[in-house]
């Protein structure tokens, strides 16, 4: 590794061209071709330092750090000194012009077919609808928190919303570790930097009273096994839609969550349950839903019947009428359409799956096993998700145990 002190200023000759640097100890050619002032005023001028670090084994560039502007050359050799340190350990990344749009682009291609469908299809559409043209043109090696903390403060002046900006973040931040990984920036810019709260929703739910008027206005569609099920299992829209016959062991009055059904871009994608926890797990069933499904497979015979070579047999539980296997987004249509015309108080299909877990909360259910049979990554999630509901259902037993109390004095 070699490098120069020198001296430079911006005076140019008789033909404009301005004059080379003058280097520390420099030659005879090196004096006549710089500016005739540095050579009789040791004051003209400033000091700066080059410094050539061999290749870069990523990019193929050559390593040539340089700076100017020192007013001593003591200063410059500092500089120079603690630059060479820097090259040698292999922490300089000046010399890499990739720019945070580019090295965006190559991480989506790398994470891609590793990520689920629908993850791989929110990071892109972060990418390219917000970071890119925020931060695209700036280069990785020098990108900042406080650019990306600015970026954040902005988004929250767009009115993004806070769950949103964080998704935007978390793509970012998955990027830039990466890129740490490879070596390509000191460190990942979008760690620490203070995101906006999201104010948790608390989750709504009916009253087991409203819950049989709805499942009696259920009864009354074509697809009333499938919302019966849902608020006996808790499963996702995407396991529910993803059920295979298969999956079902009347004997032993369970089901098993094996894959889910999702929607990309008009295409249907069988893919794993969305947490480790979930995969392959054993979901006990009820009389009620055993006998849901049991009527429903006795129609789905029927209706094979009357299609006849026409039937698709795709092997899922629930499908529309020719065997074919259901839009996931049809069966939240369908369930909107029966909450309006029951004039039930609106939620979403997903809020069976809550309403599943409060009515587990409510009979006594360990929190442990109703987080198994949700199939949550971690008991803490499923207490943070119905901590209120915990609170009531303990509320109501130390009520009970005081009824208790009073009855036997």
């Amino acid at each position: 590794m070699s490098g120069d002190i020198y001296r430079r200023c911006g005076c140019r000759d008789a033909n404009g061209k301005q004059y080379r640097p003058l280097p520390d100890r420099a030659s005879a050619d090196a004096k006549a071709h710089a500016c005739p002032k540095l050579l009789s005023d040791p004051r003209h001028g400033s000091w700066g330092y080059a410094v050539s670090g061999g290749v870069d084994p990523v990019t193929g560039k050559r390593i040539q750090p340089r700076a100017t502007g020192f007013p001593t050359k003591a200063a410059a050799q500092k500089a120079r000194a603690e630059k060479v340190t820097e090259v040698a350990g292999g922490r300089y990344k000046g010399h890499q012009t990739m720019t945070v749009g580019e090295y965006l682009t190559s991480w989506l291609e790398r994470v891609d077919g590793k990520l689920r469908p629908t993850t791989a299809n929110m990071y892109r559409r972060y990418v390219e609808g917000d970071l890119v043209p925020a931060l695209g043109r700036v280069r990785l090696a020098e990108l900042r928190r406080a650019q990306v903390d600015k970026f954040v403060r902005d988004l929250e002046k767009g009115g993004r919303g806070a769950t949103t900006i964080r998704r935007i973040h978390a793509t970012l931040s998955s990027a830039l570790t990466t890129a740490e990984t490879l070596d390509l920036v000191d460190y990942n810019a979008a760690s620490k930097v203070a995101l906006p709260t999201v104010t948790k929703a608390r989750i709504s739910i009916w009253e087991p009273s409203l819950v049989n008027v709805f499942l009696a206005h259920a009864a009354e569609h074509r697809l009333g096994p499938l919302y019966e099920l849902e608020v006996h299992s808790g499963l996702r829209r995407g396991e529910i839609c993803g059920l295979r016959w298969a999956d079902i062991d009347f004997e032993q009055r369970e089901l098993h969550a094996r894959v889910q059904l999702t929607q990309l871009h008009g295409q249907f994608i069988e893919g794993p349950i969305k947490t480790d926890a979930g995969q392959d797990r054993a979901v006990s069933l009820s009389e009620d839903a055993i006998g849901a499904l049991m009527g429903w497979k006795l129609r789905q015979d029927i209706e094979r019947d009357a299609w006849g070579a026409d039937y698709i047999d795709s092997g899922r539980v629930f499908t529309y009428e020719n065997g074919s296997q259901l839009r996931p987004d049809h069966v939240s249509r369908v369930f909107d359409t029966i909450v309006q015309k029951a004039e039930l108080p609106h939620i979403r299909f997903h809020d069976l799956r809550h309403l599943h877990a409060s009515l587990l909360i409510a009979a006594g259910v360990p929190l442990a096993v109703i987080s198994k049979r949700l199939g949550h990554s971690t008991i803490s999630i499923t207490s943070d998700l119905y901590g209120h509901l915990l609170r009531d259902a303990n509320r109501q037993a130390a009520e009970a145990a005081s009824e208790l109390l009073r009855a036997g004095r």
